[in-house]
């Protein structure tokens, strides 16, 4: 079991979101570059870094605080939020970002992924199938759909990802558990690697994650809270 720390970016600082809303915004460091650092002293190996103003407007905002992530540590990093184009793609692997995370354009433009992963090789991306009540959400969670988690996968299948995070919005940033019934549904439905996120708060979480099944975890809100000791829980075998 890997334990994945997650940093997300608005105006170039380190925050999390409740629910995936955009209202309900906390500072946790202004600095998310030495929050990065903490995160390898507390014995980090990866990290998990969403620009989220790149993930509402569909373009990169925080590239260059992205890229000094990567320097400043050389902790394995994947990335998402406004990567829709190869461009953007070639820009943030050139810069040793070792994973792209792609949500929306799975479904809003399948020909684009095919060409990227074609050209840079599939093992570089990352799927994201981002949820709420059983639908999938896009554009920086801003978007409902009526796909639902059965058909995302199917897609996500379809396109030749190996890899795939999930969130269950309604946990995400809550500090109440995961939703342990759809950890157990997608393992079920994905056999590749898979990365659970939303709510995950506890050390039993994690374990209880890992004896379904799932291959790493990302941690937010209850690491910035004091809820989780990264040095804790890093070492969940």
């Amino acid at each position: 079991m890997i334990v994945i720390p997650a940093i997300d970016l608005i105006d170039g600082k380190c925050v999390r979101l409740t629910q995936g809303d955009y209202n309900q915004v906390q500072l946790f460091n202004s600095d998310p570059i030495e929050q990065a650092k903490l995160f390898k002293k507390s014995g980090a190996k990866y990290i998990h870094v969403v620009d989220l103003d790149g993930a509402k407007v569909g373009r990169p905002v925080n590239f260059e605080v992205i890229r000094n992530i990567k320097r400043a540590t050389c902790l394995t990093v994947e990335c998402g939020g406004g990567i829709r184009d190869k461009a953007t793609v070639e820009l943030y692997l050139s810069s040793g970002i070792d994973y792209i995370i792609l949500g929306s354009v799975i479904f809003k433009n399948p020909d684009f992924v095919n060409e990227v992963m074609k050209v840079f090789g599939k093992e570089k991306f990352i799927a994201s199938l981002d949820f709420k009540d059983g639908f999938v959400k896009l554009s920086g969670w801003q978007e409902t759909t009526k796909i639902s988690i059965e058909e995302g996968i199917i897609k996500i299948k379809d396109l030749g990802f190996e890899r795939l995070i999930y969130t269950d919005i309604t946990t995400d940033g809550m500090l109440k558990g995961h939703n342990f019934e759809a950890a157990k549904h997608i393992r079920k439905l994905f056999d590749g690697f898979l990365t659970a996120s939303g709510g995950i708060s506890s050390k039993e979480d994690i374990i209880r994650l890992k004896s379904i099944g799932v291959d790493a975890a990302i941690v937010g809100k209850a690491l910035y809270t004091g809820q989780l000791k990264l040095e804790e829980i890093i070492n969940i075998l």
